[in-house]
């Protein structure tokens, strides 16, 4: 067992050495880690109320944090695409002499570090979306290991149901059919919450307030374990992480006992898997999936702009220029912002992720490593503009298609409605200027994580001198509304305008000098 923790020591080892291999890359990685840093001091320290109370912000912002985690670990456990390891490990592991149970170990040793990251991004979620809620720091640190045991119950459940399924074809089902029995379990508790209170315009208010919601396996007792904290109930604390822990040991007892033949098949997961993931790595999105292929016509432009011709092309044949997916994500905001009557305001906080996760599974990275395009003789900058159009094209009309819906619902203005937009055009100008400024920065090592990390960081940017404008003027007493609008407005502008910056300062990657390989 010293040898496996051994490699898994310079595994690491070798990881973090890569990022501060160059100084540029090196002196980002030090400016998130603070970034991040301070959002966690802040999260801990930022508020000296020691006595929570139970308010419908509260558990609104734990349902959110709930459906975050089961969006995420739901499509893991449905991806068709699973192995234990990358395909050198695995053939280390497997044919090493290392019992099984060892090998288990190891994997879940990997398992607890994967787990730690989510729970600390999904920590930064929270942050983002729980104004107006007062917690303390230990409630934070009551969040951060009920989330910490949710996401190993779910990870290790994905790695026992991929075992169990190679050993037997029909139980491939089995996730399908899990995630079917939570579905069937808030189906019920919302049938509940209708019998027990009779209203049915008030249904998603009283739902995400109700006590049923406890009794939904896993998610339900982290939630009876925060809300037991709040209400300073210790007998609710202890059953909702007992649970917890409870059902996390038995998945893993379950786990690395199982005595199925399934190496091989393992073997040859984990070799398509690492080929898999270093073109995900590449930028790829689809790398993951086996896409269907359409017959489309098409129109091709000139010059540089025949890159968007050809992604749009692209776009045409997978699918991806409006996916089945996105309609349903939108059409499910839509119907939650409706039934729950929390409001404009919360749609777009839906929208804001949405945009979000869409960039994530764009092509966007990929088109940037493209070596093709340093080849068209243009304009570095035109043909940035050119790559990014499409994404930012379809992103766009989305987004505007689905405020003009819940637009229409709730009878808004024309202006609202088009400040509505304009204001998450900024946050796509700046989630995409954040990839094109982590590719030119880390080169071949940026990865999501740090995209997601440098959006993170240009939205602070952005944001800064707004709240350092709003704390002056009200600690003068020289403020009204009019005055407070005007500096809200200031990081809208400022989205825009570093954007802009960042794509005039990076135009020189179209000539493929600052990409090369590394």
């Amino acid at each position: 067992m010293k040898t496996l923790i051994y490699l898994w020591f310079l595994k690491s080892k070798a990881n973090i050495r890569n990022l501060f291999k160059k100084p540029a890359s090196a002196i980002f990685t030090v400016l998130m880690i603070l970034l991040y840093g301070f959002i966690f001091v802040a999260l801990f320290l930022g508020n000296e109320q020691t006595n929570m109370s139970v308010s419908y912000d509260l558990h609104s912002s734990i349902l959110l944090i709930i459906a975050f985690l089961a969006m995420m670990l739901f499509s893991t456990m449905m991806s068709s695409k699973k192995a234990l390891f990358f395909g050198e490990d695995a053939f280390y592991l497997f044919g090493g002499p290392f019992t099984r149970k060892q090998i288990m170990a190891y994997l879940t040793l990997q398992t607890i570090v994967q787990s730690l990251f989510i729970s600390l991004f999904a920590l930064v979620f929270f942050a983002g979306f729980s104004s107006g809620v007062a917690f303390n720091g230990t409630f934070i640190g009551l969040l951060l290991l009920g989330v910490f045991v949710t996401i190993m119950i779910f990870l290790v459940l994905t790695d026992y149901l991929y075992v169990v399924s190679i050993s037997d074809e029909k139980l491939k089902i089995l996730p399908k059919v899990i995630i079917g029995v939570f579905i069937v379990a808030v189906i019920g508790v919302l049938i509940g919450t209708y019998l027990e209170t009779g209203r049915l315009t008030t249904l998603m208010v009283d739902f995400i307030q109700s006590s049923l919601f406890y009794y939904i396996p896993v998610f339900g007792w982290l939630k009876l374990a925060l809300i037991g904290f709040a209400m300073g109930n210790n007998i609710m604390i202890a059953i909702g992480m007992g649970l917890l822990i409870v059902g996390f040991i038995l998945i893993y007892v379950l786990f690395i006992n199982y005595k199925g033949d399934f190496y091989e098949q393992a073997i040859q997961d984990s070799l398509d898997y690492s080929k898999r993931y270093k073109s995900l790595k590449q930028g790829n999105q689809n790398a993951m999936k086996d896409l269907k292929v359409k017959d489309v016509h098409s129109h091709f432009y000139n010059g540089a702009y025949a890159i968007m011709s050809k992604n749009f092309l692209l776009m045409k044949k997978t699918g991806h220029l409006i996916s089945l997916s996105d309609i349903v994500s939108i059409g499910i905001y839509i119907a939650v912002t409706i039934f729950s009557g929390l409001g404009f305001g919360f749609f777009v906080y839906m929208m804001v992720i949405w945009v979000f996760s869409s960039l994530q599974n764009s092509e966007l990275a990929t088109e940037l490593k493209n070596y093709q395009v340093y080849l068209i003789p243009d304009k570095p900058l035109k043909k940035l503009i050119a790559v990014i159009l499409p994404t930012f094209l379809k992103v766009c009309a989305v987004s505007i298609i689905s405020f003009i819906i819940i637009g229409i619902y709730y009878q808004t203005d024309i202006l609202t409605l088009i400040m509505y937009i304009i204001n998450l055009i900024g946050y796509i100008c700046v989630f995409m200027s954040a990839s094109i400024l982590t590719l030119r920065i880390l080169k071949s090592r940026s990865s999501q994580l740090f995209e997601n990390m440098m959006r993170m960081f240009i939205m602070i940017v952005c944001a800064l001198p707004s709240i350092i404008l709003t704390v002056y003027f009200i600690l003068n007493g020289n403020y009204d509304m009019t005055i407070l609008s005007i500096i809200s407005y200031s990081s809208l502008v400022l989205n825009f305008v570093i954007s802009g910056i960042i794509l005039f300062t990076c135009q020189d990657m179209m000539n493929g000098r600052e990409l090369k390989s590394e």
